[in-house]
Formats: structure tokens, sequence, C-alpha cells
């Protein structure tokens, strides 16, 4: 599953937003049907295998999506996560999922934080304390 973070391009899903949700508005980041917002091409061979649950507009994937459902509608107790930010949107989903009784695993070495401080101190210091 796939939980992309996509904007129309006037932004009116963000509501006076601030810190990195203010500069991606402001830099007009993460716009539907830009370049950026395809699937990366190394994903392509296998993109009949993965369900994207759209409507993430935050940091938490379970946050105005219906990833919740759809997880329980298919049995799932088990979440891997992988992607980006890891200190924002891995922490804010894998801390989600853990309040909603999912067994969460973060793949340290298929996350990306913006410096390897931080990687490193989420990766030791924050996960495993959930």
């Amino acid at each position: 599953m796939t939980t992309p973070i996509f904007f129309t391009p006037n932004y009116e899903e963000l509501i006076d937003p601030i810190g990195i949700l203010k500069t991606i508005k402001d830099v007009g980041a993460f716009q539907a049907g830009t370049l950026g917002s395809e699937m990366i091409k190394e994903l392509e061979p296998f993109k009949d295998r993965i369900l994207e649950v759209p409507s993430k507009h935050g940091f938490n994937a379970f946050i105005n999506t219906n990833l919740d459902k759809i997880l329980k509608q298919r049995g799932i107790t088990n979440i891997v996560l992988a992607g980006a930010v890891t200190s924002i949107c891995i922490d804010s989903t894998g801390r989600a999922a853990h309040e909603k009784g999912y067994h969460v695993k973060i793949l340290s070495d298929c996350t990306s934080a913006r410096t390897v401080l931080k990687q490193e101190f989420y990766c030791s210091g924050i996960f495993p304390l959930c």
C-alpha cells in the first residue's frame, strides 16, 4: 500500500498551514498531477500489486484516509513502514498505527530523515520505545 501526500494546485486542503506544511504550500510542492506525484519507475512493474490509499493531506496516513478500514477489511494486523520523512510521516503514522492496535515495524534502511543525526536518533532512540 502507498499513502502519497498530494494537494490541489491552490492547496485548499490546508487551512492556515504552519511549519513544514506552510513550506510545502509556499514552494508549491506535492501537487497532484506534477512530476513528483508519479510512481517511481522502479515500482512500475509492481503497480498492479500496489494499492494507493488517497486523500492524505498531512503527516499521519490514517487521518482523512480510509487506511484503517482497508487494513481491517483485509485482516491486516502487522504493518511495516518505509518512506520519508522518518521524524515526521513515518513517526506520525507509526504511532497512530500502534495506538490503533497494529503491530508496527519500521524499516530503518528504507526510511529517510532530513539529517543522518535525526535518522539515527529516531531509529535507535524513539522507535524502540513503541
